[in-house]
């Protein structure tokens, strides 16, 4: 393994996270000033030999970035990933990557593990089997492609390089900072914001979820932020829907933007540069850029054209669209952790991935959304896998199958407004947020967490032996053990199985 393999050597991550970055809480977070070299050596010494997977359950902040590039150069594979995912998940996560190690803030460990205490954190070793991987590689965990359980192993070299090539593209400068809302454990905030900040020295100011609008503004105006990185999602929270005065340039990506919103966006605000980017964490993970500012308002709605090093083709062609091909050097070496067996690659050819995302490329190269063709929804900025929430359902006791569809008042096959929907192929009418549904029979247990939701959300329908309120909702209560917010269903409808072919 060359120092090239690694990055920034231990030296120079360590002078850039003490003078180049901080926390908006301050040193607050558990790790946030403990030494790199200190976390090297602890991963180094705890192994008999290189490649262990190390997984990281810890606030987004620099003591997050510390334990990753301490694993990094320890000789480990480190993945980070949400703090708040359920135990039941990080235990799950933990066996299907085959980890050795697991850190959370001293307090929060899996049962069943030896633990050692190292400064404000938790160290657990775990009980196996232990999978190995080259050192130098990262995993970044991905669910909305191939699974809840599955990640992209990545060569940390290529993160590094695709990192240059998307700050290259949006004239990120070593005068700037950059303040980090997105959680690090996303392919678009580790990669395209903290490693960017690091390859080209530009300041790094990190808060962690969740986006508070009034957080964010006083943030950047308390530290002088240049420039950010945000969904569409976060974008929409902001009011009156624009970033605030004093930044010098704005990234969005995460998902797509309406050209509405672009010209929007930009609408009286010279002072301003737009990035709109496409990316996925399969391709390392930025793709293209669009400099919405420097561009006619009739390409507004691309995602502009491939980064340096990159190549762009589209596959069965109907109509002008096709799905999308990327070539590049920074592609994922392989998918880990989907031990069902039904999560792949995308791998089409060595350095080639298949998106599954279906565009149209104009005659200028400029790359234009035109949908998705796996199974899955983006709830708040977060793709969301419904085959794993299905294999989840199933695989509880007293259900025999489970669909998937677009809830009422999203987007999807339905019609109504306010919250009331009818399914498009006349089957039944939802009422409202109260969780109860007419037109059938079945039993319905709504979401009770009454927050708002960008996105499609969706209703989970079981086929259950025992379709009663009091199963359906012991069913919510365990999948709720397993998913993140934004995975969670708005609507569980209980049907009897004896209703189907289902026996």
């Amino acid at each position: 393994m060359s120092a090239e393999d690694l990055g920034p050597s231990v030296g120079e991550v360590e002078s850039y996270l003490r003078e180049r970055a901080v926390d908006v809480d301050g040193d607050a977070e558990p790790g946030s000033a403990v030494p790199v070299a200190d976390v090297a050596d602890l991963f180094a010494g705890l192994a008999d030999q290189l490649g262990n997977v190390v997984v990281l359950a810890l606030p987004s902040g620099t003591a997050l970035l510390r334990y990753l590039f301490g694993a990094l150069h320890g000789g480990a594979v480190p993945i980070a990933v949400p703090p708040a995912m359920p135990a039941s998940r990080l235990r799950e996560v933990a066996r299907r990557l085959g980890a050795r190690m697991l850190v959370t803030p001293y307090g929060r460990i899996v049962p069943g593990t030896a633990v050692r205490r190292f400064d404000r954190t938790a160290v657990a070793t775990l009980p196996g089997p232990w999978q190995h991987h080259g050192p130098g590689h990262v995993v970044i965990l991905t669910s909305g492609t191939s699974g809840i359980f599955s990640g992209c192993l990545h060569r940390a070299s290529s993160l590094f390089r695709n990192a240059a090539r998307h700050a290259g593209a949006v004239g990120l400068r070593a005068d700037d900072t950059m303040l980090i809302t997105l959680p690090l454990n996303f392919s678009y905030a580790l990669v395209a914001q903290a490693l960017a900040g690091l390859v080209t020295g530009a300041r790094l100011v990190v808060t962690g979820p969740p986006f508070s609008p009034r957080g964010y503004v006083d943030a950047v105006r308390r530290h002088g932020v240049t420039s950010s990185s945000l969904t569409p999602f976060l974008l929409r929270s902001l009011v009156p829907g624009e970033p605030p005065k004093g930044l010098r340039m704005l990234t969005v990506g995460g998902d797509a933007l309406p050209s509405r919103e672009v010209t929007a966006l930009l609408r009286g605000r010279d002072d301003l540069e737009v990035y709109i980017t496409y990316g996925l964490t399969e391709a390392g993970p930025r793709v293209s850029t669009l400099a919405a500012h420097r561009e006619p308002v009739h390409r507004h709605g691309s995602v502009g054209r491939p980064l340096p090093g990159v190549g762009v083709s589209l596959r069965d062609v109907r109509d002008g669209v096709g799905e999308l091909l990327v070539t590049s050097d920074t592609v994922l070496v392989r998918r880990v952790g989907a031990t069902d067996g039904r999560a792949i690659d995308g791998r089409t050819a060595p350095g080639q991935i298949a998106t599954g995302d279906l565009f149209r490329i104009d005659a200028d190269g400029y790359l234009h959304f035109a949908g998705r063709m796996g199974d899955s929804c983006v709830v708040d900025g977060v793709k969301v896998s419904l085959p794993s929430v299905r294999r989840l359902a199933e695989a509880l006791p007293g259900v025999v199958a489970a669909a998937t569809r677009p809830c009422p008042g999203g987007q999807g096959a339905y019609s109504g407004d306010d919250g009331r929907g009818t399914y498009a192929d006349g089957s039944g009418t939802y009422a409202g947020g109260s969780g109860t549904y007419s037109g059938g029979r079945g039993t319905y247990v709504g979401d009770d967490e009454h927050v708002e939701h960008d996105g499609q959300r969706f209703v989970l329908e079981l086929y259950m032996r025992d379709a009663t309120d009091d199963a359906v909702r012991r069913v919510r209560a365990e999948l709720h053990r397993f998913l993140l917010r934004a995975e969670r269903p708005c609507r569980i409808r209980g049907i009897p199985a004896q209703e189907t072919a289902y026996k």
